[in-house]
This record gives structure tokens, sequence and C-alpha cells, in this order.
């Protein structure tokens, strides 16, 4: 039996692997190959969940309930994650028809945060940092009242379940997030598990893509390549895990065969993106990847990372794959993404308007604007703008709304450190906010990321070591978040 040099530990063979012993440990430890598969693991899971809606119902309950019970337990580093993974697999969820309320990752969010801040008054443990994200909710009071009396009950929570549970979520995720500091290694394990339901979304719509290739493209947005789901609703998650996928190509240096992995998934949610013909998830992602960029000029190995990446897959989109997707398309790609047709959106905008000139002091109560919708278009349809939507159903306190959203996001923003700390906040809030243009608060994503802009984001570059250390990839470990 031989002995290695450096260890001194006898090197058994493995029965399954036939590896040595100590190297079949350290490869099940690998940080590369538990990303690796952590990812990889939701195509298959996806296709499962579309095939069989009984399962997408348990895995939705099944991880509102952890993340319940690691709040209770104090988990704070898995209740981040929970939390991450619920906001990008809500899509995946409604994909599969799941038999759950449409705002269940909204709900979600809301349950697991009420009890992680109900957990930390328990222990003693609650500093309640701020109260401000609560005036979102009573500047939102009087639209509420309005949509009451004019609505009744019954029809009125419709329609503030639709249009608010986006800001109940804000709120207490907000409360529980806010000021609360963010390591490195926990930032990019928060952005993994948002990523990671991400790309089953991926696999649904390119695997429906492929099996409806010879399907011709028309010119609007296309359920066929989008996994025979809301194109837009497909085409903004596809936005959001390329954007974590960019950021954690800057933030793990040193995990090459994991970075190699994401990059790949990254260049495919951007094509499938494309083919999806839904204009403005690709639009925010080109922003709030812009925004991450130019707050890393401080940051030098940051930035020499950001320009190569950025230099990378520019070219391999536009000089690889865009002028295949092009003439495959019979120019349709091209076509699509030079039209500024806003696809009724300015007409709503317009109809919001006029809600507000008639009622802009309380606003017309929340879902009162789609009379004036069906005025305008001919038929009823939900706003898609929503500070236009703040606007006519809400007056002036719509604006009251905004101008606390935008204070909030302004003072954690300036709260983080120049540099990658700032980048996060504004890619995150870059994102979020132009999504609330064109998609107004369709998905737990929107105030989820907004939520992210009020932690403290400790992620200044610091010296990494050859090989990451082998621990849980949702684990926790000491430090201010448990």
């Amino acid at each position: 039996m031989s002995v290695t040099p450096f260890t001194r530990e006898p090197i058994v063979p493995d029965k399954v692997t036939g590896l040595p012993e100590n190297s079949a440990r350290r490869l099940a430890e690998s940080f590369n190959l538990r990303v690796i598969f952590f990812l990889l693991v939701h195509m298959p899971l996806a296709y499962a969940i579309e095939a069989a809606w009984p399962l997408a119902t348990a895995h939705a309950a099944l991880v509102a309930l952890l993340g319940v019970r690691w709040a209770w337990l104090g988990r704070s580093r898995r209740v981040l994650y929970t939390m991450s993974y619920i906001a990008g697999a809500e899509v995946l969820w409604r994909m599969g028809e799941a038999r759950v309320n449409w705002e269940f990752g909204k709900y979600a969010l809301v349950l697991v945060a009420v009890v992680a801040l109900l957990s930390e008054w328990r222990r003693g443990d609650a500093r309640l940092r701020t109260v401000m994200p609560v005036f979102l909710l009573v500047a939102a009071v009087p639209g509420i009242v309005m949509s009451v009396l004019d609505l009744g009950p019954s029809l009125a929570f419709d329609e503030i379940s639709f249009n608010l549970s986006a800001y109940f979520a804000l709120v207490l995720v907000g409360l529980y997030l806010w000021a609360r500091p963010i390591n490195r290694p926990t930032a990019a394990r928060a952005l993994l598990a948002l990523m990671a339901p991400t790309v089953g979304i991926l696999f649904l719509a390119g695997y429906s893509t492929i099996a409806n290739f010879t399907s011709e493209f028309g010119r609007g947005s296309s359920w066929t390549r989008s996994g025979d789901f809301g194109a837009n609703q497909v085409a903004n998650m596809l936005s959001l895990g390329a954007l974590c996928g960019f950021i954690l190509l800057i933030l793990l240096p040193r995990a090459r065969a994991a970075r190699l992995v994401i990059g790949l998934l990254t260049v495919a949610m951007i094509i499938q993106g494309v083919l999806t013909f839904s204009r403005g998830g690709l639009y925010s992602l080109v922003l709030a990847g812009l925004a991450f960029g130019l707050h890393l000029w401080r940051t030098p190995a940051a930035r020499g990372r950001f320009v190569l990446l950025t230099g990378a897959l520019t070219a391999l989109i536009f000089a690889g794959f865009y002028p295949w997707l092009d003439t495959m398309s019979a120019g349709a790609v091209t076509e699509r993404f030079q039209s500024t047709d806003s696809t009724g959106r300015l007409e709503l905008v317009q109809s919001d308007w006029l809600a507000f000139q008639e009622y802009p002091i309380l606003g017309a109560g929340v879902g009162g604007s789609m009379i004036y919708h069906e005025y305008y278009l001919g038929y009823s349809i939900g706003t898609h703008t929503e500070f236009s939507r703040l606007l006519g159903e809400h007056g002036l306190f719509g604006i009251a709304i905004m101008a606390i959203l935008g204070w909030m996001l302004l003072r954690r923003y300036l709260g983080n450190p120049p540099g990658l700390g700032r980048a996060m906040s504004a890619s995150m809030a870059v994102w979020a906010l132009s999504m609330m243009f064109h998609s107004a608060t369709r998905v737990a994503a929107i105030p989820f990321a907004l939520a992210l802009v009020l932690v403290a984001w400790k992620i200044e570059e610091e010296r990494q070591p050859a090989e990451p250390q082998p621990a849980p990839l949702f684990g926790a470990r000491p430090g201010r978040l448990r």
C-alpha cells in the first residue's frame, strides 16, 4: 500500500469509481462539480415538471415549506437562497401548470419573509433597520379602498392580488434584507439559486424550438419558441438568468469548469431569448449588464474580466450566432428587433394618463384602469407599464409610491461601497425598473430583484484560494448571515 508524499495518507481505491478514496472524496466535494450538477439537473427536472402537474405542484410546495422551515430555524443564508430560488422558479411552475395560485411565487416570498422576521423576533435577534418599505403599502391604501368601493370585495381582491402582490413581496422581503450584509460566497450562491430554475425554462423553450424547428417565423412574440407559454415571461426570466450568469463569471474567477458551463448557459439564454421574439427581456439584460460594467472601473481585476467577457460574448453572438439566426428566419430576427412598434403599450400608457386626469388625487382604484384600456384598445387588457398604472389607479399616491421606491433604492445604492457592491445594486435596480416599463410586475423576480438592491453587499475584491473550500453548495457557514 503506497503513501502519497504530501499528505502521508494511505491511498485506498474507491469501490465504485476505482479512484483513490481521497480523490473520490475530493471529487464529490468539488465546488465545480456541485455547481454544474445543480444547474444541469434542472433540465430533466423541468421536463418532468411540464409532463406531470402533480410534480410541479409538489415541487412548488416543497420549496416553500423548506423556506419556512429554514426561516423558523434562523438559517438566514438558506432563507436567502430559497427566496432566490422561488423568484427564479415561479415561471417554471406556471409552465408546468402547478395547481397553486397564479401569484404563488410572490406569496411564498411573503410567507418566508414573515416567518424569518418572526423567528428573529422570537430569538431576540430582531433588528428592524427601517420601516420605509411599509410606506409603500400605506400609500397604496386609498387605491385599495377605491377598488373595494367600485368593484366589491370579491372582484377587488382579484385585482389587488394581481396588481399589488409584488409590493407585498417587496415590502416584506425588503424589511428582512434591508442593509443585511451579504459576502462574496453568499452572493454567488444566491445568484446560482436564482439562475438554476431559468436553466429549466431554457430547456423547455429550447426543446419546443427544436421540436418545431421547421415552423415558420412570425413577426410577433412566439409561443412555440417559448415552450408553449407566454413569450414575455419566458424572455424576461431568460434575461434574468443570463444576467446572473454574466455576474457569476465575474464573481467566480477560479472555478473554471463551473464558469465554462455558466458561460455556455448564458449564451444559450441570450439566443433563446432572441428566438422568443419578445424584445423587452433582451433590452433589460443589455441595460443591466451595462450598469454592472460601468461600476467596475474602480475595481481593476473585475473590470478586466468584464471587458474580456463582454468582448468575447459580443463577438460570439454577433459574429457567430446572429447571422445564422437571421438567415434561418429569413430576416425575421432583424425585422423584429428593428421594429419600433410598442405592441399596444403606448396606447395603454395613454389610457392610464386619461384615468389620472379624471382622478388625479385618489386614482381610479386598483384595477380601475381596465375600463380606460377597453376604451382605447377595444378590449380589456392589464397594464404593461407599471409606472403609468400607478398614476392611473393611485393618482398622487401613485407618485408617492414611485418616490418612496426611488428613495429606498437610491439610499441603499449609496450605502454600498463603490465597485462590485454598487455594481450589484445598480444591475438589479436597472433590470427590475426596466422590466416595470414593459412587463409591469408580472413575475416575482421583479420585486425580489428590487429587494436585492436593499442589502449591504460585501463582495469587494479579495484574494481567492486556488481551490474553493469544500462546503455544501447551500450550506451554512459562520458569519453574519447564518
